[in-house]
């Protein structure tokens, strides 16, 4: 009989020992939780709107999600919105298709868009057409009068956090 108990004691140690161990739970992407515009969007591989001008110096087309605080929106219609950059100037978000919009009141708060981002030329018509969505002045619009050089999202899915 000891000897038995002498054999039980340390089995029930082993397997008490064995069932303490840090359980490693694996997931993949999940969907962001916010308002959502168009498709839903996956909480990986987010860029930083920062960090992004630097990255679009290597390749002038890429792929990807991007997190930052919206500048301004379309007080027309939401059709676009604008994100600024770190060098002073800005990203403005178009939506794939005009397939969804966003409400003036997403202002301000933090967003990710999912979609291309491009090093674009934007036209004089094109320019003074943005211009009047924000409402600037006659006057002001008058003085876009150069095709400018910039970075531009079309998205295709948008999340406001």
């Amino acid at each position: 009989m000891k000897k038995l108990i002498l054999y039980i004691i340390p089995i029930a140690l082993l397997f008490s020992a064995c069932g303490q161990g840090k359980k490693t739970e694996l997931r993949g992407p999940q969907t962001i939780k916010g308002l959502v515009f168009g498709d839903s969007v996956l909480d990986n591989n987010i860029r930083n709107v920062d960090a992004l001008y630097a990255i679009m110096q290597k390749n002038p087309t890429m792929k990807l999600k991007v997190k930052g605080v919206v500048d301004d929106v379309c007080k027309e219609k939401g059709c676009w919105l604008t994100m600024k950059l770190p060098n002073g100037e800005i990203m403005r978000v178009t939506f794939k298709n005009y397939s969804f919009s966003v409400p003036q009141a997403i202002k301000g708060k933090e967003i990710v868009v999912d979609g291309e981002a491009k090093v674009d030329s934007i036209s004089v018509a094109d320019q003074r057409h943005y211009a009047k969505d924000s409402g600037l002045s006659k006057e002001d619009i008058d003085k876009i009068t150069t095709v400018k050089k910039v970075l531009t999202f079309e998205a295709k899915g948008a999340v406001a956090l």
